[in-house]
């Protein structure tokens, strides 16, 4: 949200963030739990962090006192609107191939606000926020990664990790095709792409139109759905946290 009565996206002219489908809904419409406070007190009252050590990592959920979020845990989702300045869609990301370098393989997208400042800075806003809140209820007060002024930096890991007995049940989203040289399969025991970013265009008619992420590019307007996560590393100086907006689905809503 911008503010308490307006959503970000509802700040750009012309509804140009807007998803056509979604033009009725507004900031009185929805419920509390789909709408992102921007302010670290709310936010403190808004949001609770699960921290699974054991699998070096936490995940993020709205609290269940949240008007709209349920009896069961709802993973923290974030709608983002934005320029694209920077990308990397290729389904590796920027993995060099090797079994050792798996882990630090990432995609991702940066947004900019294209010169809608006003719109764009709401969610610089929040985002910061809602960081420095999760990294309150770990115990830090310092993220290893932070933006660069003015931007979005959304990111995600290529490949999970698999755990035996935990989540080696968990199948790999890539086609044969996809893996001519077999560099993924060999080394599914331990590295899986588990999941994949999905991208869409929105047509004039405001139908979702499915595309393949590397048709994404750079000046496009886009509409963002990021998941909010934290990764648990270690380093000489002890224990760190990231904290990431992972995209999950990207919809074009305006060619560059």
């Amino acid at each position: 949200a911008a503010n308490a009565t307006t959503l970000a996206r509802d700040m750009w002219p012309d509804k140009a963030a807007h998803l056509i489908q979604e033009n009725t809904i507004s900031a009185s419409t929805l419920v509390d739990a789909r709408m992102v406070p921007i302010s670290v007190e709310d936010l403190s009252e808004w949001l609770w962090v699960d921290h699974q050590p054991e699998m070096s990592r936490a995940l993020v959920y709205v609290r269940q006192d949240v008007e709209g979020a349920g009896d069961t845990n709802l993973e923290v989702i974030v709608r983002l609107q934005g320029v694209i300045a920077d990308l990397n869609m290729n389904i590796g990301g920027n993995w060099d191939g090797t079994g050792m370098n798996a882990k630090k393989a990432t995609q991702h997208i940066t947004l900019i606000s294209g010169g809608r400042d006003d719109a764009f800075e709401p969610q610089l806003r929040a985002v910061a926020a809602m960081r420095e809140v999760i990294l309150l209820q770990l115990g830090v007060s310092a993220d290893t990664r932070p933006n660069r002024p003015g931007t979005l930096v959304l990111r995600r890991r290529v490949f999970t990790k698999i755990r035996v007995g935990t989540n080696d049940h968990l199948p790999s989203v890539l086609k044969a095709a996809e893996d001519p040289r077999s560099k993924f399969a060999d080394i599914k025991s331990h590295w899986r792409v588990t999941e994949r970013i999905v991208a869409a265009t929105q047509l004039e008619t405001g139908a979702i139109h499915a595309i393949p992420p590397l048709a994404l590019r750079r000046g496009d307007l886009v509409d963002v759905s990021a998941r909010v996560t934290v990764t648990i590393m270690r380093n000489s100086n002890g224990r760190y946290y990231e904290v990431a907006f992972e995209p999950t689905t990207v919809v074009r809503l305006a060619h560059a």
